[in-house]
């Protein structure tokens, strides 16, 4: 027998503690939601893998995403552990753009595993997460996350099933709402209306819901259905409308879309009516040639709109506003569930985050609904302190009030 093995050999590297951790169950509650009644197995699966991506937020992976993006010809660094937790669990709106470069990356089996697994845990991050955060996914979308959703619908790595029916329901949502306001009303609006039109007219558009539709096979549920109905809506969006010419540029390859849907009428017998009626129609348009409306935003009004949207100022403050509004959220919601520290560190950070856009008579809000908080978890003078905070903010605050004797009495 060899030596007995030291007490730092036996045990793991301690996981860091950064100022994030004690809102994260609040997180894990939200994500975990969706799988209630589900086996338990795949609940405590997913919550066992959310746990192990906190503790290792792929560091180095997400550092050299940002480096690429910066092309400062200087060496990639790992991102620090508290700025990788932040991205993948509490993300500002600058973030999102993270999201859409990891996306897009183009990950071969020559591809390191580790990147290919961040991708992957990203996506469910973000389908599962921050689908419901009406600001994050307007970011998403500006920042061009439709064309990086049409690339992950071409993902062939041993997953792929599960990642291609993530990025097409993820699509259908996003997509939807947007093509029912064919007329931009701000130039906000127009552009991301460029950008749904960037994102039909590519090549992974078309050539990957193709591929999902020419499968004889359904890859995921629906996948046949789905991936005709996002080609039709496509097409109808980009129709141009009457008295207007089509654009000048060559319209996408569209053949090999035209023979899927050829072959999925040919030999499909489980069609239903009226898919089989938006197929048949689909492939009769795309027969004749597709014809295509210009870009809605170009020139100087394109510019002139990116400059508004990514503009670092206006970024830093619309970021903050968002930070403080979602940590105050998720702050409430731990609370409704029960989660008394995770919901008093949420309205930690929120006011920490919320910076100078936090308008005080929110701030006065925060900190009082913090108050409510200490005073459950038995911490009556940090309660007290907290609403006396509260009413320095907003004088008017009767409930801070309330909780400041509360907890002046217990003392």
């Amino acid at each position: 027998m060899g030596p007995p093995s030291s007490e730092s050999e036996d045990k793991a590297p301690p996981v860091p503690i950064t100022k994030w951790t004690p809102a994260f169950e609040a997180v894990l509650k939200q994500i975990c939601v969706d799988y209630e009644g589900q086996d338990p197995k795949v609940r405590d699966g997913m919550a066992t893998g959310m746990r192990s991506l906190f503790e290792k937020p792929f560091e180095v992976e997400l550092g050299h995403l940002s480096a690429c993006r910066g092309r400062t010809g200087t060496a990639p660094r790992p991102m620090s552990t508290e700025d990788a937790q932040r991205v993948i669990f509490f993300p500002q709106l600058a973030d999102m753009q993270v999201y859409v470069d990891a996306f897009g990356l183009l990950t071969t089996e020559g591809t390191a595993r580790r990147e290919k697994l961040m991708k992957f845990k990203l996506l469910c991050v973000f389908y599962t997460l921050h689908r419901k955060d009406g600001a994050l996914v307007d970011r998403f979308m500006h920042c061009g996350g439709l064309e990086s959703l049409c690339d992950m619908v071409g993902d062939d790595s041993d997953s792929a099933d599960v990642i291609r029916s993530q990025a097409v329901e993820l699509l259908m949502e996003l997509l939807e709402p947007q093509m029912q306001l064919p007329v931009a009303s701000s130039a906000r609006q127009a552009h991301l209306h460029h950008q749904i039109w960037r994102c039909l007219r590519s090549r992974a558009f078309w050539q990957n819901f193709a591929r999902i539709i020419a499968d004889p096979a359904e890859r995921f549920p629906r996948s046949h259905e789905n991936c005709t109905r996002i080609i039709a809506g496509a097409i109808g969006w980009m129709r141009p409308e009457e008295r207007c010419i089509p654009e000048a540029v060559a319209p996408p390859d569209v053949s090999e879309a035209a023979d899927a849907i050829r072959a999925y009428l040919g030999g499909s017998k489980g069609i239903r009516p009226d898919i089989r009626g938006i197929a048949e129609d689909l492939l009769e348009e795309l027969s004749v040639g597709l014809k295509m409306k210009e870009d809605p935003l170009q020139g100087e009004a394109l510019e002139d709109a990116r400059e508004d949207l990514f503009e670092d100022e206006a970024v830093r403050r619309e970021s903050s506003a968002h930070a403080w509004q979602a940590l105050r959220r998720l702050g409430n919601d731990a609370f409704t569930k029960g989660l008394i520290w995770p919901a008093e560190a949420a309205y930690g950070l929120a006011l920490q985050e919320g910076g100078t856009q936090l308008p005080d008579h929110e701030a006065s809000l925060i900190l009082s609904n913090r108050s409510l908080m200490l005073l459950k978890a038995g911490h009556p003078a940090d309660a007290a302190r907290s609403a006396a905070e509260a009413l320095r903010r907003d004088p008017r605050n009767a409930k801070a009030a309330y909780r400041r004797a509360m907890g002046l009495e217990a003392l």
